[in-house]
């Protein structure tokens, strides 16, 4: 009878030996499985955001996100925020980065976040996101695209004396960028005619349709004399062969197109402007290419 109880003690000492073994190697398969899903995870990620399925793209990399640790998160949720820019949703990315910290010190999330307010319109805080103070921008291909993106929003919001600055600026850092093409464009804006609007605004009241000759407005100029005129001598007449109603009438139509003709000299000046602001402007933008917020290091380690 005692001498089974060495067999039978040695058979249970190996299954706990092997029971032990399991437990001990489960964690590494586990491992090396999570690697394996990792790395297949990663190329079909990377293979939806060549295929421009940003969608999708968002929701593989959401579930990727559980099996990396935190430093990669990050740069998978900067990924994420710039699928939806791509994806053109916009204010999806403005509420994303506002509400992370990482937008207020982190360069490429602010320049997106700049991007994403010009894309619905506002301009004056694209700035204040991209040039906000106390923040540095390091030195660089990223330094270099806060510069031509600075140049963009201010030129897309009409400033074209500040984005000459800022391309004058980056021109100096960075001379082999389009910077100092941007600069040399900005700086005919100080040299486009122009018109004044007050001045447009006299010489029509002086005369009637000088003030839209003065702002190259002539076939405005030819209708506003001609009914000017036209009515003014309808006025005359009537009064002349005593049909002082008539005459009435006429002065008080004749009244509402001559100050009809000042107000349209003072908009044939302001419109003036504005066409050679607008052609200018898309002359500027039209150097800058699309801004493509994975560009170089941006886009995330596990998909390089």
């Amino acid at each position: 009878m005692r001498s089974g109880l060495p067999a039978r003690s040695g058979a249970l000492n190996r299954r706990l030996f092997f029971a032990a073994a399991l437990l001990i190697l489960a964690p590494c398969g586990a491992f090396a499985a999570g690697g394996g899903f990792i790395e297949r995870q990663a190329s079909f990620i990377r293979q939806l955001y060549t295929e421009g399925r940003h969608f999708e793209c968002i929701a593989e990399t959401r579930r990727l996100m559980d099996y990396v640790p935190a430093p990669r998160r990050i740069e998978l949720e900067y990924f994420i925020s710039a699928n939806y820019f791509q994806a053109r949703q916009y204010h999806t990315v403005i509420g994303r980065l506002t509400d992370s910290t990482a937008a207020s010190s982190e360069p490429a999330s602010r320049l997106l976040l700049s991007l994403a307010l010009v894309r619905v319109g506002s301009y004056a805080e694209a700035v204040r996101t991209i040039d906000a103070a106390g923040v540095p921008w390091p030195k660089g291909a990223i330094e270099e695209e806060r510069c031509i993106r600075s140049a963009q929003i201010l030129t897309m919001a009409g400033d074209f004396a500040s984005a000459l600055d800022e391309a004058q600026r980056g021109a100096e850092e960075y001379p082999a960028s389009i910077l100092p093409a941007l600069r040399d464009g900005l700086s005919t804006h100080e040299a486009l005619p122009s018109r004044s609007r007050p001045l447009a605004a006299a010489l029509s009241a002086a005369l009637p349709g000088a003030g839209q000759v003065y702002a190259g407005r002539y076939q405005a100029a030819a209708w506003s004399a001609a009914a000017f005129l036209a009515l003014g001598a309808g006025t005359a007449l009537a009064w002349r062969q005593g049909h002082r109603g008539a005459a009435f009438s006429l002065s008080f139509c004749t009244t509402l197109v001559y100050a009809g003709g000042v107000y349209g000299a003072w908009n044939a000046a302001d419109g003036f402007n504005r066409a050679r602001s607008d052609r200018l402007r898309s002359e500027v933008l039209g150097m800058i290419p699309e801004y493509d917020p994975l560009r170089g290091d941006n886009l995330p380690a596990l998909f390089r």
